[in-house]
């Protein structure tokens, strides 16, 4: 692209040379632009003067420009919704435009060297108005619809409404981070999912970009502004909007802080056991006051500590978080006015939501049906009883799973169905899993042979492919749930049953080597890769593929192949950063991934809200806790920790399982709710929903004939049984497990336990009397005392990685 440039102007602003200019974008189109920035600057804007929305915005990077994309279609931006703006004032760089009485206007500045969009609008009718939203498309592109493409656009992975700001940031798959903050109240904000301005239904796993609703309407969540949604006559407001690029998640905070002038609250963790502790953040312009409310809504003062320039922490112990629930943390800047909140949960024990999922299987009963997902509730059910029997539900739930399962699957072939979608890998590999727990539970042989048998199936030709991979037909479905790892699962318990017997020796060895070629076939294709349904640099696609590689690499004795696989699952990680609430300060999503299809169109019309947490959020918990154990680096145990603990709350206080956490703040769509008290059938009624939990549909929306396999659209089926995978995953990461990190200098870091030094010892006490397993990651070498219950067990470790465990058996 050339480049010819005919200098109209400059000045020095903020201390930043500022360009106007007009250029030729390529030698057989001319396009009138403006250009703010510089090198100097390191960043520039290109704006369309017909327009004024970004044609492009670049920082400078090693001797060239790199693009942030902006989308050239009807979501381009800065722009009003449906409102054309024309050049007012070059100078000024002020764009305006008028509809029905209203003027509105961007205009670009700079500021402490970066780029600010001032919008405005005045109200010049005579009027009172109040609109739905008035509202501003932000035009990042966030497309990720091919590989490599994808690495290129920006998810909108944080947006975030307080009193008195807005703040968030857009994301890519190479972690360059686009940050974005109001400093004037914004009432809301809208991603622009596929199906925007359509009158049907659309599939589709796409998001235009994202968008601010400046005013809008109520209901909103409490925690936005509730005075932002109507202008008198003759009115005026404006809103600086702050945006441009950060070099790293640690430092976005920070910097938005110092742009908005607002505080910034960051926790060493969102969600504690009773008895814990936990230290907050604080970036702030200004001193700070800072207070909490308890689930009971009493209102506390907290104590402030200045630790540097500009940040401050406040210790939050058990004598301020003295109950189970959820607390909000409220800090006001004293010298700005500007206030923030963060929510800090304290947990139940594991035990009590493992418990809690076994008993919402038994009253919302599981199917079987053309989905993998509605059975999904066996897995709570199966796990609960190797740690919690209970002989009515348990043997309840066992006689209704061997009664449904026949009805999709020929148990003594060891095959789907052919009438039950048998293309479906995910239901075979989910079969195979949930026949090899419910094995673990009863030590039943008629079990792990079922479960057997079905792994034979994927492992032939049908299913796995030369190159190792899993497919249905064509399209890759090793990362569709996660096949190998459902196939290492049953070969480690066919282990188990090998060692006196050759039978069973031959399945281990051969299903071990099955799900050690489509590893190896994902450790080669890394995220040019496929999926089911529509393509996307996919949450799913890409946690599944990293989980599997990460088991893979614990479980494998070449120690080559460990190498491979663990580089290859950090960088999917890596990769993936982009869709997880890393930096969000909600107990109730942080950590979570981020998806945008699941409800369909069973939950609303239209189909698209975002999810986070949702079920398949749990398969990052995997992926993050096999790395710990690969690396012992510290961030993988906090990611995972945090993940699972905004995960367990989809229970809620009274033992209620709920489908999932919508963080969009105002869908309105309809919902699908029970027809009449105590009907089966349901009905679709208009509906307002944000940033809240939404109810399972299973225990009520039931097939007619429960004993017919469900079909896709049938009465009753229905996919919100993927939550369970939270308590699957709890079950293999922490519910029998607990984790201490000893420092080289001593210091001790604790989860699900307690650990202290007592003569040179280091004595460690499980929160739990189910914890058998102690993960030790230590920085030097000691002598270590567990209290488990019923057994005390005494190691001498050297610094690095190992299990302490009850039986004496290592986790891997």
């Amino acid at each position: 692209m050339n480049y010819s440039h005919n200098l109209a102007a400059f000045k020095i602003l903020t201390g930043y040379i500022i360009f106007i200019c007009h250029f030729t974008l390529n030698t057989s189109a001319q396009e009138n632009v403006i250009k703010l920035g510089s090198h100097q600057a390191g960043w520039q804007a290109i704006i369309d003067n017909q327009t004024g929305v970004i044609v492009s915005y670049q920082t400078w990077h090693e001797g060239k420009w790199d693009e942030i994309d902006f989308r050239k279609d009807k979501f381009a931006g800065p722009a009003w919704k449906d409102v054309p703006l024309t050049l007012k004032d070059e100078k000024k760089i002020l764009f305006e435009g008028n509809k029905n009485g209203i003027n509105y206007s961007l205009q670009y500045l700079t500021e402490e060297g970066h780029l600010v969009v001032r919008a405005g609008m005045k109200n010049g009718s005579e009027q009172f108005i109040s609109p739905l939203q008035a509202r501003l498309i932000i035009g990042i592109n966030s497309e990720m619809k091919t590989y490599p493409e994808w690495d290129n656009r920006f998810f909108p992975t944080l947006l975030r409404c307080e009193k008195t700001h807005f703040w968030g940031y857009f994301m890519s798959p190479k972690k360059r981070i686009f940050a974005v903050g109001v400093s004037d109240p914004v009432a809301s904000y809208t991603i622009n999912y596929i199906y925007e301005g359509l009158l049907e239904w659309k599939w589709g796993h796409q998001i235009f970009t994202a968008s601010l609703d400046l005013l809008h309407q109520l209901p909103l969540p409490a925690r936005h502004p509730q005075n932002q949604s109507s202008m008198n006559p003759g009115e005026y407001k404006k809103w600086d909007i702050h945006m441009g690029e950060v070099d790293s998640l640690s430092k976005v905070k920070v910097i938005l802080s110092e742009w908005l002038k607002a505080p910034m609250i960051e926790s060493e963790r969102y969600t504690i056991a009773k008895g814990e502790n936990t230290v907050l953040t604080i970036n702030s312009s200004g001193k700070i006051a800072v207070q909490l409310i308890p689930p009971s809504g009493s209102i506390k003062k907290l104590s402030v500590h200045k630790k540097a320039a500009k940040r401050y922490t406040v210790d939050l112990n058990s004598d301020n978080l003295d109950d189970q629930g959820l607390y909000a943390i409220q800090v006001t800047d004293l010298v700005s006015n500007k206030t923030a909140e963060a929510t800090i949960n304290v947990r139940e024990p594991f035990s009590w939501y493992m418990i809690k999922a076994r008993d919402n299987a038994f009253t919302k009963k599981p199917i079987i049906s053309e989905s993998a997902e509605s059975s999904y509730g066996f897995y709570a059910a199966f796990l609960a009883r190797k740690y919690f029997p209970d002989k009515e539900k348990d043997s309840f739930l066992e006689n209704l799973f061997n009664s449904k399962i026949s009805l999709a699957f020929d148990l003594e072939k060891g095959q789907p169905l052919p009438d039950v979608s048998p293309q479906r890998v995910q239901n075979i590999s989910t079969a195979i899993g949930l026949y090899t727990d419910l094995w673990e539970a009863t030590k039943d042989t008629a079990y792990i042979l079922c479960a057997s048998r079905l792994g034979d199936y994927i492992a032939s030709p049908v299913v796995q492919k030369e190159d190792g991979s899993y497919r249905s037909g064509k399209t890759h479905y090793t990362a569709v749930i996660y096949p190998a790892k459902s196939m290492l699962e049953l070969a480690a318990a066919e282990k188990e049953l090998a060692t006196t017997n050759n039978f069973w020796r031959q399945r281990y060895t051969r299903h071990t080597v099955s799900a050690e070629k489509a590893i190896t076939d994902l450790q080669l294709r890394l995220d040019d890769i496929e999926t089911e349904g529509d393509m996307a640099f996919e949450d799913g696609m890409i946690t599944c593929s990293a989980l599997q590689l990460g088991l893979g690499a614990l479980v494998t004795v070449d120690m080559k192949e460990r190498a491979l696989n663990t580089k290859a699952a950090a960088y999917m990680m890596d990769k993936h950063t982009c869709l997880e609430q890393n930096l969000i300060p909600d107990a109730r999503m942080r950590g979570a991934t981020l998806r945008f299809w699941e409800a369909l169109d069973i939950y609303f019309v239209p189909n698209q809200i975002m999810c986070s947490p949702h079920g398949w959020t749990a398969w990052k918990i995997y992926a993050d806790y096999y790395l710990y154990l690969l690396t012992g680096n510290e961030k993988y145990l906090n990611d995972f920790m945090d993940t699972l603990d905004s995960c367990l709350q989809v229970i809620d206080d009274k033992g209620e399982l709920r489908w999932g956490f919508v963080p969009d703040p105002y869908i309105k769509a309809q919902q699908f709710v029970p027809e009449s008290p105590g009907s089966i059938k349901g009905k679709k009624i208009d509906t307002v929903v944000g940033e809240q939990y939404l109810p399972m549909i299973t225990g009520w929306f039931r097939p007619y004939d429960e004993n017919k396999i469900v079909e896709f659209g049938d009465q009753g089926g229905s996919g919100d049984n993927t939550v369970y995978e939270i308590f699957k995953a709890l079950e293999a990461c922490a519910l029998n497990k607990a984790y201490v990190i000893m420092e080289k200098d001593g210091t001790l870091k604790t989860w699900n336990c307690s650990a202290r030094k007592e003569h040179g010892i280091v004595v460690i006490i499980p929160s739990e009397e189910v914890v058998s397993k102690i993960h030790l990651n230590m920085g030097i070498a000691a002598k270590v005392h567990v209290l488990f219950a019923g057994k005390e067990v005494d190691v001498n470790t050297e610094a690095g990685l190992r299990w302490v465990s009850k039986d004496g058996v290592p986790e891997y």
